[in-house]
């Protein structure tokens, strides 16, 4: 497994977004940045595990395989139930970097997110994302270093990491916000039975994703090897209704 760091990364450079508000910023101002002066993002330096090998396809608790689609039921306290169709599109350039990355687009009835990730040492990674409302970009976002996404490969119980982050978000009408975040990722389980409109998984792996600078702001995951997320519970609830995840 290879080790990713800056330096890596801008010598493999081929293989390599939410919030809202802010000032409108004056000529004078410098508008913030989380890309580097040559056009890439640092990437968070994740150990490789002792014993882990990159996941084939159908053991990646996250498949970035191009083609595959997964479509949930989403019971969110404030728009109600409707369904997101996510697709990996594969390969594209990063806007505004001179990277390229996996392309992810989820598409829901009211938004359209387009994210750019890639897998570093097993922990998938966002470089960027943009909000789309019908044709006009709503919203995007960048991280430095950029932020965790997943795991693609199954860690014991009781890994963690943790990850502070700068966050930029621009808004359609140019006004931008910049915060600093942490998150914390630890592995709470694996082996549970998880059941859901696609069928009934018994080797799920749950996962907590909670913010080290805030209380009360915590997601939890189930991933399935060869299927990635299953179930989704926090701010809203997510049950995985089918999948097509393709071989390469």
């Amino acid at each position: 497994m290879k080790c990713w760091g800056r330096a890596a990364l801008v010598a493999a450079m081929c293989w390599v977004g939410c919030g809202g508000g802010g000032s409108l910023p004056t000529e004078s101002q410098e508008q913030p940045s989380t890309t580097n002066p040559d056009g890439t993002v640092d990437l968070p330096d994740i150990p490789t595990e002792p014993g882990t090998t990159d996941p084939a396809p159908f053991t990646s608790l996250w498949p970035l395989t191009r083609g595959s689609t997964w479509t949930y039921r989403i019971t969110d306290p404030v728009r109600g139930t409707f369904e997101k169709r996510v697709e990996v599109l594969g390969e594209q350039a990063v806007p505004e970097t001179t990277m390229t990355a996996t392309a992810v687009r989820s598409t829901q009835p009211h938004l359209e997110e387009l994210s750019w990730q890639v897998d570093v040492n097993g922990v998938v990674v966002r470089l960027r994302e943009e909000d789309r409302k019908g044709d006009t970009l709503a919203r995007a976002t960048t991280w430095n270093p950029a932020t965790v996404k997943s795991l693609a490969t199954e860690r014991p119980v009781g890994w963690s990491y943790e990850s502070s982050i700068r966050e930029l978000t621009r808004l359609g009408d140019g006004t931008t916000e910049d915060k600093d975040k942490t998150y914390i990722w630890r592995v709470e389980a694996v082996n549970e039975t998880v059941h859901t409109p696609a069928g009934t998984f018994t080797n799920a792996i749950r996962i907590k994703r909670a913010r080290g600078d805030k209380e009360n702001q915590e997601r939890t995951y189930w991933l399935v090897p060869g299927i990635g997320k299953v179930k989704e519970d926090g701010e809203r609830l997510e049950v995985l209704v089918s999948y097509d995840v393709k071989q390469p």
